[in-house]
């Protein structure tokens, strides 16, 4: 909405304005290069053809990862200089920023790649690590076990259900310190009170996501999310500072 998705311009701006974790997804190149872009192909956001796994990083960083962008107040950004960049990069630019990222390769060897940046850059401490893919987690968890990661879905699904289990509380640690959810999925309302309370309950942090609208924002803080993930970290920090949030 504001700038770029997942480029430095954009980390830029909600710095800028004071967010506090940097959200990002990252895909493997054809060299194996961890890449800081949401989707498994380039057409939408850049002005490149074809799957990202198709190209070397060194073709990639070359995009104009502008090309498409308009912002809501309706600049283009296309010719101006915005480029892809590698999940190294992003570590290296930002070096005291927590970073949350997403692996959106369904594989293990994308995982061992986001394993082996986060040792290359030291950065185990400050980066958070999610995937809808539950088998490249739980390969990431073995390989970086110090690493915090957030819940696969099954494991959601087994929280929410399993809570009114006997002895729920009482089971073994989890494999998880984050769930990282939309407020609703397939009908299932995941924002309650109550089961924000369960989280909490077990020591686990709840981030919402998409979130653009103050209402919703201030909504979800106030049943005890601890985080939302927002395209308008504008609006967001400006309740924040406000004491809104």
């Amino acid at each position: 909405m504001l700038a770029p998705e997942n480029t430095g311009r954009a980390f830029d701006l909600a710095l800028g304005v004071g967010a506090d974790v940097l959200e990002t997804d990252v895909r493997l190149s054809r060299d194996r290069a961890v890449m800081v872009t949401h989707d498994a192909r380039l057409e939408r956001t850049t002005d490149g053809r074809g799957r990202v796994c198709d190209h070397t990083a060194t073709a990639l960083v070359r995009l104009d990862a502008g090309y498409r962008f308009v912002s809501t107040e309706g600049r283009p950004a296309r010719g101006e200089g915005v480029r892809l960049m590698t999940l190294d990069a992003l570590l290296e630019r930002y070096p005291d920023t927590l970073v949350n990222v997403d692996i959106k390769d369904p594989s293990t060897q994308a995982a061992e790649a986001v394993a082996q940046v986060l040792e290359r850059q030291a950065a185990g401490s400050r980066v958070t690590v999610g995937s809808f893919h539950a088998g490249a987690l739980a390969h990431f968890r073995q390989r970086a076990p110090g690493v915090a990661t957030a819940a696969t879905r099954a494991e959601v699904a087994h929280l929410y259900f399993g809570r009114w289990r006997p002895g729920a509380k009482a089971s073994a640690p989890l494999a998880y310190a984050w769930l990282q959810i939309p407020p609703a999925w397939r009908g299932i309302p995941l924002a309650t009170p109550a089961f924000i309370a369960t989280a909490r309950d077990r020591g686990i942090r709840v981030a919402y996501w998409t979130i653009d609208d103050p209402v919703r924002m201030r909504e979800l803080v106030r049943r005890g999310a601890h985080a939302i993930v927002t395209d308008r970290p504008d609006l967001a920090c400006a309740l924040r500072d406000r004491g809104e949030l």
